[in-house]
């Protein structure tokens, strides 16, 4: 509940709720009739109508809820190499159970292979610039995993997250070994 910029005339909340008493700087005017139906905030979600076309539904879905029904490995970090959000097929690449095991909070050196010892900064710089060279990740159990990585899919320079998509290529080497020299 909230007062009106004059504060003389109680203004109620219009969202939906649950039964408040009004703040006592707002009933000082003995009019606490004024707050008899007043409502407090709910967390409850409202209902919205089902999207009508197949476009509506798309724009409808949160985009979190897209990135966990996608089928490919997707990361997200912060600038900082910190991991803010992984989706189960990411999870599921690193031998790791998405139900489980939370990859979120992770620092980038603890999930690449070979670079423990490199700032989780750096970790980053080097996922920016990887396009098309193989990137290895660290499996649950201990090997390496052979992928390369999508561009960002975030590019402005003030972007604070770094977002790729991670295309596993292990089968694929194993299938198909590079030629000798």
């Amino acid at each position: 509940m909230s007062a009106s910029a004059d504060f003389a005339k109680p203004r109620t909340v219009q969202t939906a709720g649950h039964p408040v008493a009004p703040a006592s700087a707002e009933i000082n005017g003995n009019r606490y009739a004024d707050f008899v139906d007043a409502k407090e905030p709910s967390t409850e979600r409202r209902r919205r109508p089902s999207p009508s076309t197949t476009d509506e539904y798309l724009h409808a879905l949160p985009a979190l809820i897209l990135l966990d029904r996608l089928p490919i490995p997707m990361l997200a970090t912060g600038l900082d190499g910190v991991v803010v959000y992984t989706n189960p097929a990411f999870a599921t690449m690193l031998g790791h159970h998405p139900d489980t095991i939370t990859l979120t909070g992770q620092r980038l050196p603890a999930l690449l292979a070979g670079h423990s010892a490199t700032p989780p900064r750096d970790c980053v710089t080097a996922l920016r610039a990887a396009g098309t060279v193989v990137v290895d990740w660290l499996h649950a159990e201990g090997f390496p995993i052979r992928t390369v990585i999508s561009d960002t899919l975030f590019v402005r320079a003030t972007d604070q997250i770094l977002l790729i998509g991670v295309t596993d290529i292990t089968e694929l080497m194993w299938t198909n070994p590079p030629e000798p020299r």
